[in-house]
């Protein structure tokens, strides 16, 4: 999974496999949670948004299944 560093107060980077639909979140504070059946489309939405936080609050954390993997 390649990552890619996005401009946020709270967001590191962010990684996305399409083949498993799996979108890893990296925040600043060192936490990486996976999230899965995550769609390309929502992917990139995530990464040009104007507010990466906001649009993962509002559009990823409550919608797909999630776990801390570190």
């Amino acid at each position: 999974m390649t990552k890619v560093k996005v401009h946020s107060n709270v967001i590191e980077s962010i990684g996305y496999d399409p083949t498993n639909q799996i979108l890893e979140i990296t925040f600043i504070s060192g936490e990486t949670y996976q999230h899965r059946g995550v769609p390309q489309s929502i992917y990139n939405n995530l990464i040009h948004s104007s507010d990466i936080g906001y649009y993962l609050h509002y559009h990823v954390r409550n919608t797909y299944p999630y776990k801390r993997i570190h």
